[in-house]
């Protein structure tokens, strides 16, 4: 069963702000990267939903380590996978 992928309006904001800290720090071609790495994300967890570790088991919170820099929040619902937070620790190391 491929699974819906959304993103709350938080996810939305965050990958806003780190697309252009990424543009802005980094250049285009890394923005560019930094989009492509989403997409292949959203991508592999239709087919594999369940391939996050479960961070909040109550909540059926998962996240995944998409890049070593990139964490991705996200939660599965009956045929929806929500895309809770992006983290990108260059811009906040202190909350890794």
């Amino acid at each position: 069963m491929a699974f819906e992928i959304t993103f709350s309006k938080k996810a939305e904001r965050d990958f806003e702000d780190i697309l252009n800290y990424i543009d802005s720090d980094f250049g285009t071609k890394a923005a560019f990267h930094f989009k492509d790495i989403v997409i292949d994300f959203t991508v592999l967890i239709q087919s594999f939903p369940e391939i996050g570790s479960l961070e909040q088991a109550d909540k059926n919170i998962r996240a995944f380590v998409v890049h070593k820099r990139l964490k991705i929040f996200y939660q599965i619902d009956t045929n929806e996978i929500v895309i809770l937070r992006l983290f990108d620790t260059r811009q906040r190391p202190d909350k890794r």
